[in-house]
């Protein structure tokens, strides 16, 4: 829709004219008008108001972010709102995320390998997500990000739309609120296509052997856990494991590194148990034929994974 309470000459573009131009494109005034960012009105391009929103001109389209202590709400250990245009937006929370969580590291094949204990790939998709496709006519909320002990949580408002179910969504189906923002997204390639975001969340999440990430509508918001690599819920499960399995010594050892590390290969069960070829295959064929493993990835890159 047309804003009339700006003029477009009185806006600051740079930040979006900067942003064309890092992919070689440029912002004139056609592109403005193919992506719905101005309209024609009385012979004058006027702003919209998804314009207005990419060039943070609303006080309720902030992120407002905390880290708390635990698994609750009770005690803030850091807190931050962030403003400004939706790009730096999507900057400031990814940093305020990777402040907050682990920086691993594992030996994988002779190499040493560092990560966030949490995919970028999947947080950045959360939040582009929840930028792009919340309900901005609700002027009394924003966009709440929490960090908890065994958890990062991003909430957006405006639930599914009505032809979105949670079935859909995990298959790929998208359905877009805010065109304007979303073609606006697309151009500028952070996103790949419709619909992909939240299958690379799943997917990169597996590849971490993390726990699969929860993706559900409460009430009229969207909610999305990303699960942190954590000691709070593991030795349950681990028990679960013993408990429910007749595990031997070795089994149990490559349990052992698998809640320590993302995953493992094979050549580090030779490594870890000191076995050949053949018995590191038979371990990895019982932890899987018990449903405590699977497997993901193909060829060099096969690598083993808990089931959680």
């Amino acid at each position: 829709m047309i804003n009339l309470e700006y003029k477009l000459e009185e806006l600051n573009l740079n930040i979006l004219e900067k942003k064309f131009l890092e992919i070689d494109k440029k912002l004139d005034a056609e592109k403005l008008k193919n992506l719905g960012l101005v309209q024609e009105s009385n012979g004058e391009l006027c702003p919209t108001n998804g314009l207005l929103i990419l060039l943070d001109k609303f006080e309720h389209c902030r992120i407002k972010s905390a880290r708390f202590k635990g698994t609750n709400m009770v005690e803030f250990l850091d807190k931050a709102e962030f403003y400004g245009n939706i790009f730096e937006q999507l900057k400031d929370a990814i940093s305020f995320i990777k402040k907050h969580i682990n920086y691993e590291g594992k030996i994988e094949d002779l190499q040493r390998t560092d990560r966030y204990e949490i995919p970028l790939v999947a947080i950045r998709e959360a939040i582009i997500n929840a930028l792009v496709h919340r309900d901005y006519e609700n002027y009394g909320r924003d966009i709440k990000l929490g960090i908890y002990d065994d958890m990062v949580n991003i909430v957006s408002p405006g639930g599914f739309p009505l032809s979105i179910t949670e079935k859909y969504l995990l298959k790929g189906r998208s359905e877009i609120r805010n065109k304007v923002l979303a073609r606006v997204f697309k151009e500028l390639d952070y996103i790949e296509q419709w619909g992909s975001g939240v299958k690379r969340i799943m997917a990169s999440c597996e590849t971490y052997g993390l726990k699969k990430p929860d993706i559900r509508e409460t009430g009229d918001s969207v909610d999305v856990c990303l699960y942190r690599r954590t000691t709070i819920n593991e030795p349950k499960v681990k028990v679960e494991a013993e408990k429910n399995h007749d595990l031997n010594g070795q089994e149990k050892q490559i349990i052992d590194y698998l809640f320590k590390n993302w995953s493992i290969k094979r050549k580090d069960v030779e490594r870890i148990l000191g076995v050949k070829k053949s018995r590191a295959y038979s371990i990895i064929d019982s932890l899987s034929d018990k449903e405590i493993i699977k497997k993901v990835g193909r060829s060099s890159a096969t690598r083993y994974i808990l089931i959680k």
